[in-house]
């Protein structure tokens, strides 16, 4: 009788305060057993939120799979010899969008911001904000400020605390709480607005794991919607389905990314 040894699957979700091994990995792990189960492996989930860590933890592990964000893919998709195979469609967040937010007294010129320092839960995917959120518009002399917590970022803004950053870079989910807050919405103001940008993907780390079949795999996640456990594991993570990857929106992101 053969023994199933565990593949190591990667969660990433960069800046993510509760990504965490000790906060998210028994709802992760929800997710691995029941596509592993599917797919005739056993997955052993670590989930993290420093896309430099993950990155190490990729070397040392050896992960046959996962999901993580864009910025991280297209940073290291070649050293790690990633394959894209599906990406999330998130609970509530019909297109994935930044915006730049500032004091409501900060001026609507873009440019002024260049040099400046802008918290995002993203600093520690500096190319990828730079290149593909903000598009090269704030050149390479922006400084990121890691905000794991957007909220307290904000409120620092809006304070003008000595600690404040110049401003707050969020998902337009996060900017529509704010902008509806009676105290906060007021003094606070976007001066950009990212195009549509890739989601989070699920992929595959090379070198080729055998005891992985990726098409069992693609097809256990796309599956999912089609059944209560699946879908309780769905809103658990709160992700409505894993589809097809938007190609040319992602060949769009490579080429801001690589400079192309």
């Amino acid at each position: 009788m053969s023994v199933l040894l565990a593949a190591a699957f990667l969660f990433l979700k960069t800046g993510e305060k509760f990504a965490t091994q000790e906060t998210a990995e028994p709802t992760v792990a929800e997710l691995t057993a029941y596509v592993g189960d599917k797919a005739g492996t056993k997955f052993e989930p670590t989930v993290m939120n420093d896309p430099i860590k993950a990155a190490e933890f990729c070397g040392a592990k050896k992960p046959a799979a996962g999901v993580v964000t864009p910025g991280f893919y297209l940073q290291y998709a070649k050293a790690l010899q990633m394959e894209p195979l599906l990406e999330t469609k998130r609970t509530g967040v019909k297109e994935e969008r930044y915006v730049l937010v500032v004091r409501k007294d900060a001026p609507d010129d873009l440019a002024k911001l260049a040099g400046k320092t802008i918290a995002t839960p993203l600093a520690n995917e500096q190319r990828y904000v730079m290149a593909v959120i903000l598009r090269g518009k704030l050149g390479d002399e922006i400084r990121l400020k890691q905000a794991s917590d957007v909220e307290n970022a904000v409120f620092d803004l809006v304070e003008n605390a000595k600690s404040a950053a110049d401003a707050v870079l969020m998902e337009t989910g996060a900017w529509a709480l704010f902008k509806d807050d009676p105290e906060l919405g007021s003094k606070l103001k976007v001066v950009y607005e990212s195009e549509e940008l890739p989601r989070d993907l699920v992929v595959l780390f090379g070198p080729k794991n055998d005891a992985l079949n990726s098409d069992k795999l693609k097809a256990a996640l796309k599956e999912m919607t089609g059944n209560d456990a699946g879908k309780k594991i769905l809103s658990s993570i709160q992700v409505d389905a894993f589809v097809d990857i938007h190609q040319p929106r992602l060949s769009q992101a490579q080429s801001l990314f690589y400079g192309k």
